[in-house]
C-alpha cells in the first residue's frame, strides 16, 4: 500500500453544520411555550396585554390633556355676562360669551324646584359625588378607541360646566375631550362649591328656542322669571338641555311630554317630591298613555311663553360688542368675568327713533320697506341713537344689516355740501358766484340733468346748493378741481373711496350713515373732525373701571374755520323752509335722492345734534336694493322719519354766526355784500345781481340767514318724470350708470 499522504485521509470527524433556521432558538422556544399553555392561560394573557395597551393609550391622552388644558381662570370669560346700559344706566342689552342674549341670575333667584329637577333629570348624585365618573371615561374610551364611534355622553353636571365654558355647546364628542372635562371639572371642584357650580350650569345651559340660561328660559317658554317657576314648568324646562331640539315642546310635544315624565319620576325617586305631586301635572298617567288634562294644562301655560326679544339698539350693542376687545387690548384679563359698559346712547332718544322708524315707513308708500337713523352730538362724537334697520328680526328685509354702517349706499344730493365748501374754502367759488344751469352746461358736462328735466338759468352757487342742482354742482366741481374735493371729504370724515368723477359731486360714489353724519358734524360744530364714539366707561364685576373715553378727542382737527363752516349752514338754514317741511326747531339741511329712487336721505343738524336719516327698499332673498316709487328725500325720510324724530328732541342751541363770518346778502342791497363771480365757462349773458337773481320757483336765489324776517316761499318738490329702466343692482353696491336727481 502506497502511504497515505501527508494531510490526508478522514481525520478527525467534524460536528455537522445545521441548515440554517432550524437551531431551535428564542422564537422556537417561545411557540413550544405558547403552545403549552391552555386557551384559558392564553386568554388571560391576551386580556392582560389589552388592558396594558389602554391603560398606555389612556395614560397618554390623560398627559397630553393634561398638558393642553385651558386656565381655569378664564372660566369668568363664558360664566360671567356683559351687561350694555345707556348712558343713564338703563339696560340697552346683556349678552353671553359667543355673543348670545343671557342674562345670568343668581341661584338664589332661580325656583328651589328647578334646581332639584335639572339635578334629577342630568346628574342624581351631584351632590354626592366626586367631579367626574371613571366609569363613564372608561365607557367612552371603549366606545371611542375601540369601536370607532363617538364618545357617549352622561357627563357629570361639573363635567358639562366644564364644556360649556370653555368648549360650547356643539363640541365634537370624543375620548380627549371626556378626558379634558374630567380634568377642569377635578380643578372646578377644588375652586368652587356644588351650588356656585350649579349656577354656573344653570346659567349656561341652553334650552332651545334661543335661550340661552334658565333666566331666559323661563321668560321664553313661561313668560315668567325663573324665581317663580312652578313644578310642572321646572319638570319640563329640566328635560331640555339633553337635546332642546327634540323635546322642544312647540315643536314636538309628545316628545316633551316623555322628557318630562321622566324628570317627574327622577324627582320621585330622589324623594324631591311625592308620587301624588308627580301625577297632578304629569302630562303621562302611569301605564304611559295621555293624560289630556295635565296636557291641556301645561299647554296653555306655554301660550304665556314670550318669543325671543332684541333689545333697543340691537345693532348698536352690537357694533359696541365689537368695539370692546379693541378698547381692552391693554387689560388682557378684562373679559375673564362680567363687565359694565355704559354707552353714549339715550334710550329716551333710541325710543323716539325707533317709533318714527315704525310709524313713518307704513305712512311713506312707494315701496320703502327699510330705513336707517343716526342721531350724534357734534360736539364730541357721541352717538345718541342708532337704528339700524327697520326690522331687526325681518330677513325679507335683510334687516340683521347694520345699514348705519353699510357702505354701500350712493348718498345723492347730500354729498354736496363738501364740493361746495371746497371751493369756498379757497375762494374759487363763493356763495354768490354765477353758474349755468342750462343746457348747454348739461351738453358740455356729458348730459347731466336734474329730477325735473329743466333748468333755472344762471344761478348763484348758494341758490345752487339751496335748490340742490345738478348741472352747475358738477359744474362747480369741474372747476374746482375733483381731487381737492376727495380730499375735503375724507378729511372731515368720509372713509369710503369716492371715485375721480364729476359724478361723484352729486353723490355717486357710495358712502355710509355714519360716515354722512361725521362729515356734517364739521359743519354743526364750527369746522372741526369728531371720532364715532359709543362706550363712555367699562367697569368690571367689582366696579373697578378698566376703561374710560379721553375728556377730549385726541383725533380731533381744525379742518374749516368757524367761518367757513358757517358758509354752508348759512345756506342749508333755508333748506327745510324752501323744500316746505315744518320741523319744530330751526335745524339746517340737505337731502339726497339717487337714480330710479334707490336711495333717499335726509341730513338735519343743529349745533346740539346730527341726525343722518337713509330710506330705501331692500330685497333679503336676493341681498340687494331695489327702486322706490317717488321717494324723494325731502318727501321720504324728511317728512316721516325726521319730522316726528326731531319735534320729539328737546330744544337745541341756537345758531349764532361766528365772528367773522361773510354778511347776509339774502336781502340784498349791502355794500360789503361780494361781488358775483362769472364761471369760466358763463356765457356772454350780462351779470346780474344775487339781489335782483330769482330761480324760477320765485325763491331768492341765496338763503336766508335765521333771522332773517324774509323767508323763501316753500315749493313743494313736482313729481319727477324718470326716463329709462332702473339700473342692475348687485347687493348693496354703487349701481351703474345713472347720475342722483336730488
Amino acid at each position: 500500500m502506497r502511504p497515505a499522504a501527508v494531510g490526508s485521509g478522514p481525520g478527525p470527524v467534524r460536528p455537522h453544520r445545521r441548515r440554517a433556521g432550524l437551531r431551535p432558538g428564542p422564537r422556537g422556544r417561545a411557540g413550544r411555550w405558547w403552545r403549552r399553555r391552555s386557551p384559558l392561560g392564553r386568554g388571560l394573557w391576551l386580556a392582560g396585554g389589552a388592558i396594558v395597551g389602554i391603560v398606555a393609550i389612556l395614560g397618554g391622552l390623560v398627559l397630553y390633556a393634561a398638558l393642553t388644558l385651558p386656565s381655569l381662570d378664564a372660566i369668568g370669560a363664558a360664566t360671567g355676562t356683559i351687561r350694555i346700559l345707556d348712558r343713564d344706566g338703563r339696560l340697552l342689552g346683556e349678552v353671553g360669551d359667543n355673543g348670545e342674549q343671557r342674562a345670568d341670575v343668581p341661584l338664589q333667584q332661580i325656583a328651589p324646584i328647578m334646581q332639584e329637577a335639572i339635578i334629577a333629570a342630568e346628574d342624581r348624585n351631584f351632590y354626592s359625588e366626586g367631579a367626574f365618573n371613571p366609569a363613564r371615561i372608561l365607557q367612552a374610551l371603549v366606545v371611542d378607541v375601540i369601536l370607532r364611534s363617538p364618545a357617549q355622553g352622561a357627563s357629570t353636571i361639573t363635567e358639562q360646566v366644564a364644556k360649556e365654558a370653555f368648549y360650547g355647546q356643539g363640541a365634537d364628542k370624543s375620548v380627549l375631550l371626556k378626558v379634558r372635562e374630567a380634568l377642569l371639572a377635578q380643578e372646578l371642584t377644588g375652586q368652587y362649591s356644588k351650588a356656585q357650580i350649579l349656577g354656573m350650569y344653570l346659567n349656561l345651559t341652553y334650552f332651545g328656542e334661543d335661550a340661552y340660561g334658565i333666566q331666559e328660559a323661563a321668560e321664553r317658554y313661561f313668560g315668567k322669571p325663573a324665581s317663580q317657576l312652578n313644578l310642572s314648568e321646572a319638570a319640563m324646562l329640566a328635560g331640555l338641555p339633553q337635546a332642546p331640539s327634540s323635546y322642544d315642546p312647540y315643536v314636538n310635544p309628545d316628545g316633551a311630554y316623555s322628557r318630562m315624565d321622566y324628570v317627574l319620576n327622577a324627582l320621585v325617586a330622589s324623594g324631591e317630591i311625592s308620587k301624588d305631586a308627580a301625577r297632578a301635572v304629569d302630562p303621562l298617567n302611569p301605564d304611559g298613555s295621555r293624560n289630556p288634562v295635565n296636557q291641556a294644562a301645561l299647554q296653555a301655560d306655554l301660550a304665556h311663553g314670550q318669543a325671543p326679544q332684541v333689545g333697543p339698539a340691537a345693532h348698536f350693542v352690537q357694533y359696541v360688542e365689537d368695539e370692546l376687545p379693541q378698547l381692552l387690548q391693554d387689560e388682557p384679563g378684562a373679559f375673564q368675568g362680567s363687565l359694565t359698559v355704559t354707552t353714549t346712547l339715550d334710550l329716551t332718544y333710541q325710543e323716539n327713533a325707533d317709533n318714527a322708524v315704525e310709524e313713518g315707513l307704513p305712512r311713506m308708500g312707494g315701496g320703502a320697506n327699510n330705513a336707517a337713523l343716526l342721531m350724534m352730538d357734534p360736539s364730541n362724537g357721541q352717538v345718541l341713537a342708532w337704528v339700524g334697520s327697520a326690522d331687526y328680526d325681518d330677513p325679507a328685509i335683510d334687516g340683521e344689516d347694520d345699514f348705519v354702517t353699510l357702505d354701500g349706499l350712493q348718498p345723492g344730493s347730500s354729498f354736496k355740501p363738501y364740493v361746495y365748501e371746497t371751493g369756498f374754502q379757497d375762494g374759487t367759488i363763493t356763495p354768490n358766484t354765477i353758474l349755468q344751469d342750462t343746457a348747454a352746461e348739461s351738453r358740455a358736462l356729458g348730459g347731466v340733468q336734474d329730477w325735473d328735466r329743466e333748468y333755472e338759468g344762471d344761478v348763484t352757487a348758494a341758490t345752487a346748493l339751496l335748490h340742490s342742482r345738478n348741472i352747475p354742482t358738477e359744474q362747480a366741481a369741474q372747476m374746482i378741481g375733483m381731487a381737492r374735493i376727495i380730499a375735503f371729504a375724507h378729511s372731515v370724515g368720509v372713509t369710503t373711496p369716492i371715485a375721480d368723477d364729476l359724478s361723484s359731486a352729486i353723490g355717486t360714489s357710495a358712502t355710509s350713515v355714519l360716515d354722512q353724519a361725521v362729515g356734517y358734524s364739521a359743519f354743526a360744530n364750527g369746522g372741526h373732525t369728531v371720532t364715532p364714539q359709543t362706550i363712555l366707561r367699562v367697569t368690571d364685576a367689582s366696579g373697578d373701571v378698566l376703561w374710560s373715553a379721553p375728556a377730549t378727542d385726541p383725533g380731533q382737527r381744525q379742518v374749516m374755520t368757524a367761518p367757513q363752516a358757517w358758509a354752508i349752514t348759512r345756506i342749508l338754514l333755508g333748506y327745510p323752509a324752501y323744500w316746505g317741511l315744518n320741523f319744530r326747531w330751526t335745524t339746517a339741511g340737505k337731502s339726497g335722492t339717487t337714480d330710479s329712487y334707490m336711495d333717499a336721505w335726509y341730513m338735519a343738524y343743529t349745533p346740539s345734534w346730527v341726525v343722518a336719516t337713509w330710506v330705501g327698499n331692500t330685497d333679503g332673498a336676493e341681498n340687494r336694493q331695489v327702486p322706490m316709487d317717488d321717494i324723494f328725500g325731502t318727501t321720504g325720510p324728511a317728512r316721516y322719519i325726521d319730522e316726528p324724530f326731531i319735534d320729539s328732541l328737546p330744544r337745541p342751541t341756537a345758531f349764532e354766526p361766528p365772528a367773522g363770518a361773510l354778511p347776509d346778502c339774502s336781502s340784498g342791497g349791502s355794500s360789503t355784500c361780494s361781488t358775483p363771480t362769472p364761471s369760466p365757462t358763463a356765457s356772454p349773458s350780462p351779470t346780474v345781481s344775487p339781489s335782483t337773481t330769482a330761480s324760477p320757483t320765485g325763491s331768492p336765489s341765496a338763503s336766508p340767514s335765521p333771522s332773517s324776517s324774509v323767508a323763501p316761499t316753500p315749493t313743494p318738490a313736482p313729481t319727477p318724470t324718470p326716463t329709462g329702466a332702473p339700473a342692475a343692482v348687485t347687493g348693496y353696491e354703487i349701481r351703474a350708470g345713472g347720475r342722483p336727481w336730488v
